[in-house]
C-alpha cells in the first residue's frame, strides 16, 4: 500500500472512530474511486459498511462504481449488511448483466425486493439468468460494437471514434440484416483496408463462439485454448447476444480456485459473505466436522477391538498419530492430483484412466513407503531397543501408505462418476476414510506380526 493510501485508510478509520461523519463525507467526495476501492479490504466490516453508507448518501453513482470494482466477497458482504431498501437502491444502478453476476449469492428477501423494482423486461432477463445456473449467461457483457456487414470501413472507423470510453475495442463484430453473427474484424484490419471496402469483404469468417448455456468450465477451457481477449455469445440461431471478456474469465478462474480450496478444507465459500456472523459460519462448517467426528468414533471403536494387542504390546499405540498423519498426507496428495486431473480433463475415461492412475500412484506410494517405513522402523528400534518392533511398525506403515494412496486415487473417480465435484474428495471425506481404514490396517498388520514373530 502506498503512503497516500495508508494516510487515506487511517484517516477514514480515525473519523469513523470519532464519529466525525461530516469530515468523512468531504474526504470521500474528494477521493478517487480507485483509491477508495484499494483501501476497502483494510477496513473492518463495520468500517466498510459505514463508509459505504456515507458514500451512498453523498454520491450514489460513485458508491455504485466502488461497489462494482470491489472483489465479490466484499460486494456480497456489504449488500447483505445494508438495509434491504438501500441494497436495492444501489443494485438498481447496475446493468442487468452486472446484477445477474451476483444475484444468486444475495439473500432471498433482497432478491425478491430487487426483482419487484425492476421493469418486466429486466425482471424476465434476470430470472432467465437465474435459471441458467452455472453457465456463461451471467458473464455476458453488452459493451461491444456490432456493425452490419454492408457498412464500409469508413463507417466503421467513424463509429469506433465516437464509441463510449468504457468499451474496450479490440474486435468489431459483423452481423447480417437479421443480427446473426457472420464475421469479426479488428482495428488493425480497418486501418489497413480501403475506406470504401465493405466489412463483408475484410472480415474473418472463421468464428469461435459461445452459447448462452455454455457451462462456465467449458468457457474457461475455450479461452485457454484460443487465447482471445473476448468471445462472442450467440443463441441457437446465431444471433449475437453479447460478448464475454477475458477479465470475467480470470475472475471466474479465481472464484473456482477459491471454491476448490474451501472444499479441500471442508468449508464453504459462503463464509466470505458472513464476515462477522459467527453463528452462521459455525453452521456452515459443522456438517463436515460432524462427518469427521463420526468417522473418528469408528476409529475409536476399531482401536478397542485390538485391546489385547495393545495390552500385550503397548508401544504399538505410540505410533498411531504418526500413522494417521502420514497416511492422511499420502491420500490427500493422491486425491488432489487425481481431482485436478479430472477437473482439467487430463483424464476422464473411467476404466483406462483409473487403472493407469492407480498403478502410477501405487508405484509412487510404494517407493515413499519403503523410505518412510525404513526411517520409522530404524528410529523405533533405536528408541525402544527392540528390532522386532521396528520391523512390525515399518511393515505395517508400508502397507498403510500404499492403501492410503489407493483410497486417495479412487475416491475422486467415484465422486466424479456420481456427477459431483471431485474436489470434495480432497478434504475431510478422504482424511476420515483414510483414518478409519489406515488404523484398521496398521493394527491388523501389527497384530499378525506380533502373533507370528513374538507369539
Amino acid at each position: 500500500m502506498t503512503p497516500s493510501l495508508e494516510v487515506l485508510k487511517e484517516t477514514i478509520k480515525r473519523l469513523i472512530y470519532k464519529g466525525n461523519y461530516k469530515a468523512l463525507e468531504r474526504i470521500l467526495e474528494k477521493s478517487h474511486t480507485g483509491d477508495i476501492v484499494s483501501i476497502f479490504r483494510y477496513l473492518s466490516p463495520q468500517e466498510r459498511l459505514k463508509t459505504f453508507q456515507i458514500l451512498m448518501k453523498i454520491n450514489l453513482q460513485k458508491a455504485s462504481d466502488v461497489l462494482y470494482d470491489l472483489d465479490e466477497d466484499l460486494q456480497i458482504e456489504i449488500l447483505r449488511s445494508l438495509p434491504v431498501e438501500d441494497a436495492t437502491r444501489i443494485l438498481l444502478t447496475f446493468s442487468t448483466g452486472e446484477i445477474a453476476e451476483i444475484i444468486d449469492k444475495l439473500p432471498e428477501n433482497l432478491q425478491k425486493a430487487l426483482l419487484e423494482k425492476l421493469d418486466v423486461e429486466d425482471r424476465e432477463e434476470i430470472q432467465k439468468y437465474l435459471e441458467y445456473g452455472d453457465t456463461v449467461a451471467s458473464l455476458i457483457s453488452e459493451d461491444y460494437i456490432a456493425l452490419n456487414e454492408n457498412k464500409t470501413v469508413a463507417d466503421a472507423l467513424s463509429i469506433v471514434k465516437t464509441a463510449p470510453s468504457e468499451i474496450d475495442i479490440v474486435y468489431i463484430y459483423v452481423v447480417d440484416d437479421k443480427d446473426r453473427l457472420v464475421g469479426v474484424t479488428t482495428i488493425k484490419d480497418l486501418l489497413n483496408s480501403p475506406l470504401s471496402a465493405q466489412l463483408r469483404d475484410i472480415m474473418n469468417r472463421d468464428l469461435i463462439t459461445l452459447r448462452e448455456n455454455t457451462p462456465k468450465e467449458e468457457a474457461i477451457e475455450i479461452f485457454k485454448r484460443y487465447e482471445f481477449f473476448s468471445l462472442p455469445v450467440v443463441d441457437e440461431e446465431d444471433v449475437l447476444k453479447g460478448v464475454i471478456y477475458i477479465d470475467e474469465i480470470l475472475d471466474l478462474i479465481s472464484e473456482k480456485t477459491t471454491e476448490e480450496f474451501f472444499k479441500m478444507a471442508g468449508a464453504q465459500e459462503e463464509e466470505l459473505f458472513y464476515t462477522n456472523q459467527v453463528l452462521k459460519i459455525a453452521k456452515l462448517r459443522l456438517p463436515w466436522l460432524l462427518v469427521s467426528v463420526i468417522g473418528e468414533l469408528f476409529t475409536a471403536i476399531i482401536i478397542s477391538f485390538f485391546d489385547d494387542t495393545i495390552e500385550k504390546y503397548l508401544p504399538i499405540i505410540f505410533f498411531l498419530p504418526l500413522v494417521a498423519a502420514v497416511s492422511g498426507n499420502v491420500s490427500s496428495q493422491a486425491a488432489i492430483i487425481t481431482a485436478r486431473g479430472l477437473m482439467t480433463e487430463r483424464f476422464t475415461q473411467f476404466p483406462r484412466d483409473l487403472i493407469s492412475t492407480v498403478i502410477k500412484e501405487l508405484k509412487i506410494a510404494f517407493l515413499i513407503g519403503i523410505v518412510i517405513s525404513f526411517i520409522v522402523g530404524f528410529i523405533s528400534f533405536l528408541w525402544l531397543s527392540n528390532h522386532i518392533l521396528g520391523i512390525i511398525v515399518g511393515t505395517a506403515l508400508l502397507f498403510n501408505i500404499v492403501i492410503a494412496a489407493l483410497i486417495g486415487t479412487i475416491l475422486p473417480f467415484i465422486i466424479y462418476k456420481l456427477n459431483k465435484d471431485p474436489a470434495f474428495a480432497t478434504g475431510p471425506l478422504t482424511l476420515t476414510i483414510t483414518d478409519i481404514i489406515g488404523i484398521l490396517i496398521y493394527l491388523s498388520v501389527a497384530t499378525m506380526g506380533i502373533r507370528s514373530i513374538i507369539g
